[in-house]
């Protein structure tokens, strides 16, 4: 779990991504969630009204790096190919500094089942899928990569890799570099796609 957070309730939050990466969604509980904190329940209920309420904040705090790494890349004059390396590593240096934060990711299918959380879950999706296909179009505008893939193409191609690398990631108990394996398998795809000669993505490229 992440140290420095002072306050009860993002403890609580970070407890309960803890637990979803151990037990699943399914396994989340008040019950265990205040027994990790070393709290009773009626304590718990102090900070949030529901669990419902919890799963909400635990969206919430998973997407709560998009507008900063979104605006990050925005603000970068380099080429659109470097661009969406840059977008893409930044969540896997996130994930990989933190290993149970995806998998809030790896549980979204009940997330969006969730009455609650389902729009928020939604929101994220749209919100990452928008922005990297506004990128891949850009950089199919500026003739970096070929068409071969519509952005949509790609997206689901890129994030399908990142969701399956993830997953192999945990079953093999995060025995491996998440950001090495991911980033090499990006590089190789832009790179098949690339209408240049040479391809710059960074100077950390593998």
């Amino acid at each position: 779990m992440l140290k420095g957070f002072p306050h009860r309730k993002d403890n609580i939050i970070l407890v309960a991504i803890d637990i979803i990466s151990e037990d699943g969604l399914e396994g989340l509980s008040t019950k265990k969630i205040a027994q990790r904190q070393g709290i009773s329940e009626s304590i718990l209920y102090k900070y949030f009204s529901s669990l419902d309420e919890v799963l909400i904040c635990v969206v919430n705090y998973f997407s709560r790096f998009d507008d900063m790494i979104i605006n990050t890349i925005k603000k970068k004059e380099i080429p659109y190919c470097q661009k969406i390396f840059e977008f893409l590593k930044s969540y896997v240096e996130l994930y990989e500094n933190y290993p149970n934060l995806p998998s809030v990711l790896l549980n979204y299918d009940a997330l969006l089942k969730n009455t609650h959380t389902k729009d928020l879950g939604l929101g994220i999706m749209y919100k990452r899928c928008g922005f990297l296909s506004e990128l891949i179009t850009g950089a199919q505008k500026q003739h970096e990569i070929n068409d071969l893939f519509s952005p949509q193409d790609l997206c689901d191609i890129i994030f399908g890799y990142l969701n399956s690398i993830i997953l192999k990631w945990k079953i093999n108990s995060f025995g491996f570099s998440l950001k090495n394996e991911f980033l090499t398998v990006l590089e190789k795809l832009l790179k098949s796609l690339s209408l240049k000669d040479e391809l710059f993505l960074g100077e950390n490229l593998l």
